[in-house]
């Protein structure tokens, strides 16, 4: 294969010129010092929804500057109105290992044809992350990013410019123009607001549309980052486009998001999508570092105040307990951490409007971490979730995508060891120990770069209800590298260290609920291989901002990524500076929900509850066997552990009764409690109810 696995150490050099790259905060890492039974659901006999590419991947330029392409927290790749037919991307690249990175622009027409790759503007200056969006009306797009104006400086400046597509041709850019320089700041001097990204919406003027750029703020006033934003808007017509102005640009801020930046009255970090509705409607929704999904609401164009709900992302859950009674969780002592779910490293997401504008959502990773601020980074246990903000009802939710289980849309978390949410613990090893399914949403293996590396996207077509995310799928290759810089590869996943995969889930109902994902990969042995990626490293993928309608629930989805020489960002670095291709690609999906999966048993068994309950000593568990098979009837404690089998024997059809006395599998009486019992028919769970003992 071209792709090499080569570890690199960056020069000082990268540490000055790329001084734009996020900075990192993270959980105190915990190593989990116990050896355990990998658990990863492969079960391709899941109905997936149908797909094949509509437009093979398409080379577009090389590039050295392997990192996040195409910006953080948007999507580079806008359509123009249907009557138009074409697709506008912007990127940054460096042509050559010794090029300066430069800002691009790619056009494809209507029919799919490469026509433009090209610079932006003129000057070979450092330049980089740029936003983008396509006027309705004239289908000119608008862009902005940073660069490094002064060479002798290392400030960055906001610059802004517009393709007079609507003149005839695409590539008419007018000059790049400053839009915010480095002189400007609301709370400190040292503020720079880098990271910008473009959004084109209605204006209070009906005559004109309004085109905003967000920005990031880069520095902490409290020396550690926390991203406040600026806001800048202004609005505009043909005629000022025609005239090449620069526009009048209003500034706009959230005091709030500048507290947390100062630490008033503790430093919060904020991670963040921008969106913009088509009722003059601008919202910021994202989660922080105090483990609380938010929204920022704005109902009057951008101008004035903005409104803040928030709720509690915490969520704590039992730590299971393996069958000899020890914590599947232990702190140093061997005692059991404290363990919550909450969203983390997921912060490159976009943020989109829903259902005629009355829902906000994005993509990002749930983590299981320990109280009160750490994680096992040496475990996979990250899992996508499609969080939701209801603006009429001030609701915020989720929907599980990767592991699912009982119900994924309950907001109640699906812990990877029960994931039919029975309080029982769903598998344990041979040793007795708790098991459960890993997630690493993630390309790359490392821990130490998932900060970085972490990217979901989302896009929507409203007028089908249609939406779909979009993220790398990594957990195999983890698998194949050791999980770990200088881990073994885990048996079975020797060949799969360079194969991260592209991940797809979609809903057909406006979000209620989600299909079984579509997994794409370049390993040629596997189901999931798409042989028109062969060869390839996909990575920092992207969609394009809406789903073209193809008829008969047929929706084309537009794809830019990444096609990596080398496995690992350069930038980050993992990998050889060698470069890689930057991929234009569509490929097209049927919206339809999938029909059940005839693979799956119905079920063969109704397990009634016992009688009495509450019970002392003894109490009755009736069930019927509508065909006969192997049986299996346990009792739980409210830790997870099994106290006793009732039933463990071929059973014919028909009905059944046993008796439990409230004793353990060593005749030993058990103490007044909650306990599950739990049935299985030839190994498939068939139901589980509580009752309680009282003495």
């Amino acid at each position: 294969m071209k792709k090499l696995f080569i570890f690199v150490v960056l020069s000082i050099f990268v540490c000055s010129v790329f001084a734009d790259l996020m900075v990192p905060t993270t959980k105190n890492a915990v190593n989990y010092n116990h050896e355990r039974t990998i658990r990863v659901n492969e079960d391709n006999s899941r109905e997936r929804p149908e797909w094949e590419f509509v437009i093979d991947p398409q080379s577009l330029i090389s590039n050295y500057y392997d990192y996040q392409p195409g910006s953080y927290n948007s999507t580079p790749i806008r359509l123009q109105p249907d009557a138009m037919g074409g697709i506008y991307i912007t990127f940054h690249a460096r042509e050559t290992a010794a090029s300066t990175r430069r800002e691009y622009f790619a056009y494809i027409d209507a029919s799919g044809n490469v026509t433009n790759v090209a610079t932006i503007g003129t000057d070979d200056i450092h330049e980089g992350y740029s936003g983008v969006d396509i006027d309705p009306v004239t289908g000119d797009p608008f862009v902005s990013w940073h660069v490094n104006a002064d060479p002798g400086s290392t400030d960055l400046e906001l610059v802004a410019t517009y393709d007079l597509y609507h003149l005839g041709s695409p590539g008419l850019w007018r000059a790049p123009y400053i839009v915010l320089d480095d002189t400007f700041w609301i709370i400190d001097p040292l503020d720079e607001y880098i990271w910008p990204y473009a959004f084109i919406g209605p204006s209070p003027d009906p005559a004109k549309r309004r085109v905003y750029i967000q920005a990031n703020n880069s520095y902490g006033a409290t020396g550690v980052p926390s991203e406040n934003i600026v806001l800048l808007y202004a609005d505009f017509d043909v005629t000022d486009l025609n005239a090449q102005l620069e526009l009048d640009w209003s500034i706009n801020h959230i005091p709030l998001l500048d507290e947390w930046n100062q630490g008033i009255p503790e430093w919060i970090r904020p991670n963040q999508g921008f969106a913009v509705g088509e009722d003059g409607t601008v919202a910021l929704m994202g989660y922080n570092t105090e483990d609380s999904l938010y929204v920022f609401i704005n109902n009057n164009y951008g101008e004035g105040d903005f409104d803040f709900y928030q709720m509690d992302a915490h969520y704590v859950v039992d730590n299971p307990q393996n069958q000899d009674g020890t914590p599947a969780f232990p702190d140093e002592n061997g005692q059991p951490h404290g363990i919550y779910f909450s969203p983390y490293l997921a912060n490159h997401m976009n943020v989109i409007f829903t259902d005629g504008g009355t829902k906000i959502r994005f993509t990002g990773n749930m983590n299981m971490l320990l109280e009160p601020d750490q994680w096992y980074p040496d475990l996979p246990m990250m899992y996508p979730k499609v969080y939701t903000y209801d603006i009429a009802n001030d609701e915020f939710s989720f929907y599980e995508l990767g592991i699912r289980g009982a119900d994924p849309a309950d907001d109640q978390v699906m812990v990877p060891w029960d994931l039919d949410e029975d309080g029982v613990v769903d598998n344990f090893d041979p040793d007795g120990d708790v098991m459960w399914e890993d997630g690493w949403p993630i390309y790359h293996f490392d821990n130490n770069v998932a900060f970085h590396e972490n990217s979901f996207k989302m896009t929507k077509n409203d007028e089908n209800d249609w939406i779909l995310s979009i993220w790398s799928e990594g957990l195999k290759s983890r698998y194949g590298n050791g999980g770990v810089p200088g881990g073994l590869p885990v048996p079975g996943y020797e060949d799969w260290a360079e194969f991260p995969e592209i991940c797809i889930a979609i809903s057909t109902n406006g979000g209620d609920t989600w299909e079984d994902e579509i997994l794409i990969n370049a390993k040629a042995d596997d189901d999931n291989y798409a042989p028109e990626i062969d060869g390839m490293i996909p990575c920092y993928l992207y969609v394009g901002d809406k789903i073209e309608d193809l008829g008969d629930d047929w929706g084309l989805v537009h794809l830019f990524f990444l096609d990596d020489n080398s496995y690992g960002s350069s930038i980050q670095g993992w990998g050889e500076n060698i470069g890689g291709t930057m991929i234009y690609a569509a490929i097209k999906i049927k919206f339809e929900e999938a029909s059940a999966d005839p693979t799956v048993t119905p079920s063969i068994i109704s397990l009634s509850q016992n009688y009495p309950n509450p019970f002392n000593p003894t109490t009755n568990i009736a069930y019927n066997m509508q065909v006969p098979g192997n049986a299996t009837l346990e009792v739980y404690n409210i830790k997870g552990q099994k106290v006793k089998t009732l039933v463990d024997e071929y059973k014919n059809a028909g009905d059944h009764i046993i008796t439990w006395n409230g004793n353990n599998d060593s005749n030993q009486s058990v103490a007044s409690g909650i306990y599950f019992y739990k049935m299985k028919v030839d190994g498939k769970l068939s139901g589980t109810k509580k009752m309680i003992l009282m003495k």
